[in-house]
């Protein structure tokens, strides 16, 4: 079964919007120096960021490239002009975080004000009734879709949707739909691409025209296969078993299924049984059963990447963050999941951070909460893409897959991650450990109590 793990790399700590931890001391609205049309003042705010996986300091951190250097001179610049400060503090692990963050609100601790939390975590404290209703506040402007270099950040709108309810927004984020670096991409090797006889684009090329289907994707794992010595045993597979989840997920999405639907009232249903789901399990086990893939009877997270790496599989399905990891170790691209034949277009799962702010503050507070992150926030130049080009080898990945990944037409939200206790891991995990033999059909019945059960405390 797939172990409960972290999936958050080192990787995402530039990459990933910061979240504060406010202490505030001579924080108010009259006095002091301004920003922008709402006149609320930062001046006397100590503002601490609450992380699972970040520390920064703007006197410590050290910047990795051009781009950071900039965004650290004029962070350094903002604290001074408005008379504020802000750190990101790692305060726990993940498998920890909620736990220790649900504790401190409930406590009425006024010493974290935003915190960063996985869209479950967001969702699981909402029900609970401990977030306060950012769309309240007047601050700043949630709908903001558009970044001005020096002026304001982007809003991130799937958060804004998914974290309304009952018509009050209740968490945020900055930036770009899916830009947490945590979907599910399929990664390349050149070297074995180019080995098979294909052009080092061809599957480039195939996204670009949306002819990357399961049948090309099929006959490219068929090419890919290879016994390199004639001993009549595979030497090269197409892919790894895992990590199944990003596997599967990457199936399922590229197949127009999910998860778990939410309507328009924000009820979830059950997804799974649905004919489009079954099909991307049965293409799955397809593979499997055809040698393409290479399997291990247990799973074990991170050896799918190592057998990338070492080259004795040609692709893997792995999270963008990943990405960080290649462009010093080999040549290496990444697109998006092949789409399905009951889907027009390419498709991947979108998930992410949401900031959320305690109930028990002020609505003045709240203000200088949000006006205080919004400065820490905003750009210094619109181009967002060259915050990818460290991490990739190829242009065509950022110029063509990361604008993709960046498209609504190309998103849908990963619902299963809003469900409090849906048990993906052990969901995907018990098809998985059956290496091709277990009927998709059998499976999804035999799960459908648990998962039914969480999507009906959900509901409540």
């Amino acid at each position: 079964m797939l172990k409960r793990t972290s999936r958050i790399s080192l990787f995402l700590f530039a990459l990933i919007l910061v979240v504060g931890i406010v202490m505030f001391t001579g924080c108010n609205r009259s006095g002091g120096t301004s920003s922008g049309s709402t006149g609320v003042s930062v001046r006397g705010a100590n503002i601490k960021v609450a992380s699972w996986w970040s520390t920064y300091n703007v006197d410590t951190y050290e910047a990795r490239d051009e781009g950071e250097a900039r965004t650290l001179d004029w962070r350094k610049k903002v604290l001074a002009d408005q008379g504020f400060s802000y750190q990101s503090v790692e305060i726990s692990d993940w498998d920890n975080y909620l736990p220790i963050v649900a504790s401190n609100i409930m406590s009425g601790s006024k010493e974290f004000q935003i915190y960063e939390l996985g869209s479950n975590m967001a969702i699981t404290l909402y029900k609970q009734g401990l977030l306060y209703p950012v769309s309240d506040s007047k601050a700043v402007n949630f709908k903001n879709r558009d970044a001005v270099a020096g002026v304001v950040p982007v809003y991130n709108g799937l958060v804004e949707n998914f974290m309304t309810f009952n018509g009050k927004q209740y968490g945020w984020m900055y930036g770009y739909p899916n830009d947490g670096w945590g979907q599910s991409m399929l990664y390349f090797s050149i070297k074995h691409i180019t080995d098979a006889g294909l052009s080092p684009d061809y599957l480039y090329d195939l996204q670009k025209n949306n002819n990357w289907t399961w049948d090309t994707f099929l006959d490219l794992c068929r090419k890919l296969t290879r016994d390199t010595n004639n001993d009549g045993i595979t030497d090269i597979y197409a892919l790894p078993c895992d990590d199944a989840r990003e596997f599967i997920m990457g199936l399922v999405f590229g197949n127009g299924a999910d998860f778990v639907n939410i309507d328009a009232q924000g009820r979830a249903s059950n997804a799974t049984n649905s004919p489009a789901f079954l099909e991307a399990l049965a293409f799955y086990n397809q593979l499997i059963n055809e040698g393409l893939v290479q399997t291990i009877p247990e799973y074990d997270w991170g050896w799918n990447w190592s057998a990338f790496v070492d080259g004795r599989v040609a692709m893997t399905f792995d999270p963008e963050w990943r990405k960080g990891e290649m462009n010093t170790n080999f040549d290496a691209g990444y697109v998006l999941p092949p789409r399905g034949p009951r889907s027009t277009q390419l498709r991947l799962g979108a998930g992410g951070s949401v900031l959320a702010i305690p109930n028990y503050f002020s609505p003045a507070e709240v203000d200088v909460i949000l006006k205080a992150a919004e400065l820490w926030e905003t750009p210094v130049d619109t181009d967002w893409l060259s915050g990818h080009f460290w991490a990739s080898r190829n242009l065509r990945d950022v110029t063509e897959t990361v604008v993709m990944s960046r498209d609504a037409r190309y998103l849908t939200l990963k619902n299963q991650e809003l469900i409090p206790g849906y048990p993906f891991d052990d969901f995907i995990g018990g098809f998985r450990d059956g290496l091709g033999r277990t009927s998709p059909s059998t499976h999804v019945e035999t799960w459908a109590p648990r998962l039914n059960a969480a999507i009906e405390d959900f509901n409540r």
